[in-house]
């Protein structure tokens, strides 16, 4: 008795490629939908992410000044 793969790989082999994407596409997000399906170890530390905006134009001045000004791009 063929296993689901085998005749999933039996209903698409013929497929064109604009289909392939679909079914690529469908499976993708059954994939996503489900979550993760392993634990995956974090490459960064969340002490490595310390000091990531010091040099960002968007963030390099007084805390207060920069809230105002987001505040103000909301009005």
């Amino acid at each position: 008795m063929p296993t689901t793969a085998e005749k999933l790989w039996e209903a698409t082999r013929t497929l064109p490629e604009p289909l392939l994407a679909e079914v690529l596409d469908f499976a993708e997000f059954l994939r996503l939908k489900r979550g993760p399906t392993e634990h995956v170890a974090p490459s960064l530390c969340l002490s490595d992410l310390c000091g990531g905006l010091e040099g960002s134009l968007t963030f390099n001045a007084d805390p207060m000044a920069i809230q105002q000004k987001l505040r103000d791009e909301w009005h």
